[in-house]
């Protein structure tokens, strides 16, 4: 009789027991199968591989040939390049089509995407996708080499991108993101192409250590994109530099813009930026090495600005900003304006320029420094003056504004000059 009556109460007491084992064992992650791709492999075409693929799986694409093919991703799995196998798209459509979440795509090569005036064709093209990774890959020869459209928390790191076409109305961008979040740019090694970079309605990214040189236009250029973090990348030899346009809370730290010359050339161009932080940045023999046009409560400071045209110049309306810890040398003009009223703070500057003396021994200038010459805000009213430069007539006009100030706004002044260059 107790055996019967306790039979129950056994069972009862397992019953919790076993449903708990059978929920942990459901959620933990399963083992992706792998495909391998290749001569000799199991699937002879990556697109055959995908079609049987699942979430989680891996597809070894191995070397050994060129995969002439144009690929949809519809699940979250990872592309693999063994030896950095080729696909060439054969100048037809987008290479890489992702419509997933989770996917990953390393060590590619991917040439030859389509070209047209009318639609933008990509290597890589991901739209509404979360969490891409694109890493270690080549790009050759694509309008534009990677696309994120709508994607969040994307990854693009250490590729290697440049492209061949010149034509300029099927020339596109390396990478290119639009209305996408959390973002990661790092790493890339950037050359010709239209824009190395480009972003709109992006925010809350971080773009760093990447190399971008010979772009037809800009290294750099978002618009419209906020709470972005731009650190220690290099931008050289690009047409017109960068150009950061209509943002706010943006901070760009330890850059390098260099070389960037031309008759509308500049190492970086700010338009209607707020709230912002330039900091230990390097701005290197280009022909206008920071224009602000329309910036407010910029913080520029502790920045090296030698060897350019113009060191930095302050146009239309930017108002707030703050200019200090700098060095300016080298410059042939180290800053200009076309205002006549200075709405900035211009302080504590190093200027090679600079002929005052330091009594005190202070490390402080003890006589204002006055960073605007007459020839230079003449310049910036009509650009025939140039022709005039290094003349013994615009020496005698700088010479005379020193001493009987008429043009040159008298409030543009660093009344603290430093006697020694900041360590940048």
């Amino acid at each position: 009789m107790g055996k019967t009556e306790n039979q129950p109460r056994a069972t009862v007491r397992r019953i919790p027991i076993i449903s708990l084992l059978l929920l942990l064992l459901a959620s933990l992650p399963t083992q992706g199968r792998r495909l391998d791709v290749g001569p000799g492999k199991a699937y002879a075409s990556i697109a055959k591989a995908l079609a049987t693929a699942t979430d989680g799986d891996v597809v070894y694409i191995h070397s050994g040939g060129v995969y002439r093919e144009h690929l949809a991703i519809r699940r979250s799995v990872r592309l693999q390049g063994v030896g950095l196998p080729v696909v060439d798209g054969g100048k037809r459509g987008n290479i890489i089509e992702v419509r997933a979440n989770g996917v990953t795509i390393d060590g590619l090569m991917l040439r030859n995407s389509g070209r047209s005036s009318r639609v933008d064709y990509c290597g890589i093209h991901a739209q509404g996708a979360e969490r891409l990774n694109v890493s270690h890959c080549v790009f050759r020869s694509c309008q534009f080499s990677i696309m994120v459209q709508n994607g969040n928390n994307c990854v693009v790191e250490g590729n290697n991108i440049s492209s061949d076409i010149t034509y300029n109305p099927i020339m596109g961008n390396a990478i290119h993101c639009w209305k996408s979040d959390h973002l990661r740019i790092v790493n890339n090694r950037i050359g010709h192409n239209r824009d190395g970079i480009y972003l709109e309605f992006v925010n809350r990214s971080h773009i760093a250590h990447n190399t971008i040189d010979g772009c037809a236009r800009y290294g750099l250029h978002f618009m419209f994109s906020h709470f972005n973090v731009f650190d220690d990348n290099r931008f050289s030899h690009n047409q017109a530099g960068v150009a950061v346009m209509f943002g706010h809370n943006v901070t760009m730290l330890n850059n390098l813009f260099a070389d960037n010359q031309g008759t509308s050339s500049y190492g970086l161009l700010i338009k209607e930026l707020q709230y912002s932080k330039i900091h230990g940045n390097r701005f290197l023999n280009n022909t206008v090495g920071l224009l602000v046009d329309g910036g407010s409560d910029l913080n520029i400071h502790q920045n090296e600005i030698r060897d350019n045209g113009w060191g930095i110049r302050l146009i239309s309306a930017s108002t707030n900003d703050t200019i200090y810890r700098n060095n300016f040398m080298g410059n042939t003009f180290d800053m200009t304006t076309n205002v006549s009223y200075n709405r900035n703070r211009v302080d504590g500057n190093y200027w090679d320029k600079y002929e005052g003396y330091d009594l005190n021994k202070d490390g402080r200038g003890d006589v204002p420094f006055h960073p605007l010459s007459l020839f230079s805000v003449l310049a910036e009213q009509d650009e025939t003056v140039l022709l005039f430069f290094r003349s013994f007539l615009m020496n005698l006009l700088d010479a005379t504004e020193k001493l009987l100030p008429t043009i040159t706004p008298d409030n543009y002044v660093d009344n603290t000059p430093a006697m020694k260059p900041f360590r940048i």
